[in-house]
């Protein structure tokens, strides 16, 4: 290893700034060979000159290999990031000990510093907060592991056969992780903060800022789009939708050209080396002063929860909205914490389910004491879409259920209309189906919490016992392969199909003569609403909202079970009964646009807004400096 230097090597250029930045910071501590890994594509001659460059041994690429670059420079000296399964295909180390990523912290995953280690690397350099870092990769697999160890005993206190004991000490070791946690929150966002906020007069009093953490196919994102287009249907043109993960992995933008075709602008948030942009403007002094106080104030949190807290915060900075509307529980909190160190007037927090606590994927040791700091802001107003939902968080936070407010989902009823027979009929005839099949349908995401498993198992009973029946489930998501095996292990598999989410869901959701929904927890699950707007009887079963979503023995039918044989009888006793399909249907789209309406849900929203008295506000910014 060379002895450091600052005397450049006068390597084949590489126009980015970015990597021109990390590998100076590389060689001023004498790390001589790397492993490089740019998210993001760069243009053909880039990539020649990098493969030239005398430090780098390898490149990991965003994009195919190009065409006009000689075999011989690749020979075992590209990988590729693999974006649909969050890791990397990582070439031998060829000599080099060090992984080097053109990206801060907040986007390395488990199995990317997995598979680093089992190639043979030692050390990983990305960017955290305000600068290039270098880590063993070891430590950062230590990070990943205790980060998903802390969170096994909440995990646990919900196992009904765990013993007594475990679950004892399980909620023992939970409290004393969350005071730990509790009081980190409360000095993050104490007075020591008020040099970060953005002064009152710089914000922009007319703008909001949606933030959510993918515009994938969902009915929470189906909600931030209809209250988009509402809320600018109501005049409020300066709206901004930041999402933390767009375009990193297939079908994450699926509303995308939705809102743009709308003219809502859309943005994917991203840290300082996401862009040469937003490098730039990150090497600005007044910025890197705001880097160093955030570095300063973060310390001692989780490194990602560090970086997606500054990349949201550098956002809203940058943005000065006067609200911050978050949505789901990964947005709440880190947009959340990011809002109020930037001194946000309003922020709203939007709880679409049931607490995470339910949610094994998702949950995080952190959540609750993250949740409880940001509620002691007095410019925080916390909702829920259903009454179920709002309850549960509040028992989780130990908070009076009045204290969570309930705006429940809208449903754009005007756009909601029936497609003609002859559509639903040339799209059914598309599926296979025969003209006098009954098709029981289904559209949600392929994950524990809806139990597709238990769909499945209900519309096998069906099949088995009506011979003219069919399936058709539209969705996508971790369970999906063990969806298919276990449809193919069905004699009547030939009479299931399970297709890709549909940007027309209102014709798929016509041509069912039924809609089966068996999720163990919901907020409000939109595919109800939709499917009654558009005269479709229901059939669900499961907690959280699922029951406020409908109306028992009218428009559908609720079951507190969730074996699949009573519910399997119950779909059968309903396509054998025709007339009572056409009662429950002709009586939904009523239901839905009395309880469901969009004009109400905009109006609610718009008064979450305004919540916030402004002697609070007055409050909030007294400590405020002037610039």
């Amino acid at each position: 290893m060379r002895p450091p230097t600052d005397q450049p090597l006068k390597p084949p250029a590489v126009d980015d700034p970015r990597v021109q930045a990390a590998l100076a910071w590389c060689q001023k501590r004498a790390i001589d060979q790397v492993v490089l890994a740019v998210p993001f594509v760069l243009p053909e001659p880039a990539i020649a000159s990098l493969l030239a460059h005398p430090a780098v041994t390898a490149l990991v690429l965003d994009q195919a290999p190009p065409p006009g670059l000689a075999l011989g420079a690749m020979e075992g000296r590209l990988g590729q990031f693999q974006r649909a399964d969050y890791t990397w295909q990582v070439p031998a180390r060829r000599g080099a000990r060090d992984l080097l990523y053109i990206g801060d912290c907040a986007g390395l995953t488990a199995r990317m510093i997995r598979i680093a280690l089992t190639r043979g690397f030692l050390n990983l350099t990305c960017w955290r907060v305000d600068d290039w870092h270098r880590r063993p990769l070891l430590l950062l697999a230590g990070y990943k592991v205790l980060s998903f160890v802390q969170s096994l005993p909440a995990r646990g206190v919900r196992g009904a056969d765990a013993g007594a004991q475990v679950l004892l000490g399980a909620e023992r070791y939970l409290r004393y992780v969350e005071t730990h946690q509790r009081r980190r929150f409360a000095r993050l966002l104490g007075d020591a903060t008020a040099a970060l906020r953005i002064p009152l007069q710089q914000i922009v009093h007319a703008r909001i800022l949606f933030v959510c953490p993918t515009l994938c196919a969902g009915g929470a994102e189906r909600q931030i789009v209809n209250t988009a287009l509402g809320l600018r249907q109501q005049g409020i043109a300066d709206l901004t939708i930041l999402v933390s993960n767009l375009r990193g992995r297939p079908g994450n933008d699926f509303f995308y050209h939705q809102l743009v075709a709308a003219g809502i602008e859309v943005r994917e948030l991203g840290g300082p080396a996401s862009s040469i942009d937003a490098w730039r403007d990150a090497i600005d002094p007044a910025v890197k002063a705001l880097l160093r106080r955030l570095a300063r104030v973060l310390r001692g949190l989780p490194a990602d929860l560090q970086q997606e807290i500054t990349n949201l915060y550098l956002a809203i900075h940058a943005l000065r909205p006067a609200i911050v509307h978050a949505w789901l529980d990964y947005s709440n909190v880190r947009a959340g914490l990011a809002a109020v160190l930037a001194g946000v007037p309003r922020l709203i927090l939007s709880g679409r389910n049931v607490s995470p606590i339910h949610f094994d994927y998702i949950y995080q040791p952190w959540y609750r004491p993250a949740y409880q700091a940001l509620l002691g802001s007095p410019q925080t107003v916390f909702i829920n879409n259903s009454r179920a939902g709002a309850a549960d968080y509040a028992a989780w936070l130990g908070l009076p259920p009045r204290e969570i407010g309930v705006i429940r989902n809208g449903v754009d009823h005007a756009a909601i209309t029936r497609p003609a027979q002859a559509a639903i009929a040339a799209h059914r005839h598309a599926l296979g189906f025969p003209a006098a099949a009954l098709v029981i349908g289904g559209m949600f995401r392929l994950s524990e919490e809806k139990r597709p498993l238990l769909w499945l198992e209900v519309v096998a009973r069906v099949l088995a016992a009506r011979a003219g029946t069919h399936g058709c489930l539209y969705g996508q998501g971790p369970l999906a392969e063990a969806l298919n095996a276990r449809i193919h292990s069905f004699p009547e598999s030939g009479r299931v199909r399970l297709m890709a989410p549909t940007a027309d869901a209102r014709l798929a959701l016509a041509a069912c003569d039924l809609l089966l929904l068996t999720s163990a927890w919901e907020g409000t699950p939109n595919v109800l609403l939709e499917a009654q707007a558009l005269g479709v009887p229901v059939v669900a079963c499961g907690g959280g909202g699922t029951a406020e979503s409908m109306a028992d023995g009218e428009t559908g039918l609720y079951l507190t079970e969730s074996d699949p044989d009573p519910i399997a009888t119950t779909v059968v006793r309903l396509l054998d009964d025709a007339d009572r399909r056409r009662r429950l249907g002709q009586a939904g789209p009523r239901f839905v646009a009395e309880q469901f309406g969009m004009a109400r849900m905009i109006d609610e929203t718009i008064a979450a807004y305004a919540v916030v008295s402004t002697s609070a506000t007055a409050k909030l910014w007294s400590a405020a400096p002037d610039s």
